[in-house]
């Protein structure tokens, strides 16, 4: 019996980084859905029978990522989150860790690091 795929819900207000990131992440085997910011995130993953990881860019309008993370948080303590960023202030990596963030992965995307990434947090294993 074959394992289904792996769902990753990518969460990106940039419609060409929703495209693109989906377009990769299908290129490595994954079932990808997408929201373009927090609340419709939310509603996705509420509905979703099964979400394996979220990829969460850490700026949206409205709600910032660690909103958007605590509000997963509390729909799913198990969520794995993987935060990306083009860039990262010093002072939030300990904040999204402490909220719960299973890693971080910086923009652009590049297939090799996403990979591991996604890998790694899939694995249980810290992806910072």
């Amino acid at each position: 019996m074959q394992k289904p795929p792996v769902t990753i819900l990518l969460v990106d207000d940039d419609p060409l980084i929703r495209s693109l990131g989906r377009e990769l992440l299908e290129h490595l085997g994954y079932r990808v859905e997408v929201a373009a910011n927090g609340p419709e995130a939310l509603d996705l993953f509420g509905r979703l029978p099964m979400v394996d990881l979220v990829v969460l860019d850490y700026y949206l309008p409205g709600e910032n990522g660690l909103e958007v993370l605590e509000q997963l948080k509390v729909l799913d303590p198990g969520v794995k989150v993987l935060i990306a960023s083009g860039s990262f202030h010093p002072q939030e990596v300990p904040r999204l860790q402490e909220a719960g963030a299973a890693g971080l992965i910086y923009k652009p995307y590049r297939v090799a690091e996403l990979e591991s990434r996604i890998s790694a947090v899939l694995a249980g294993l810290a992806g910072f």
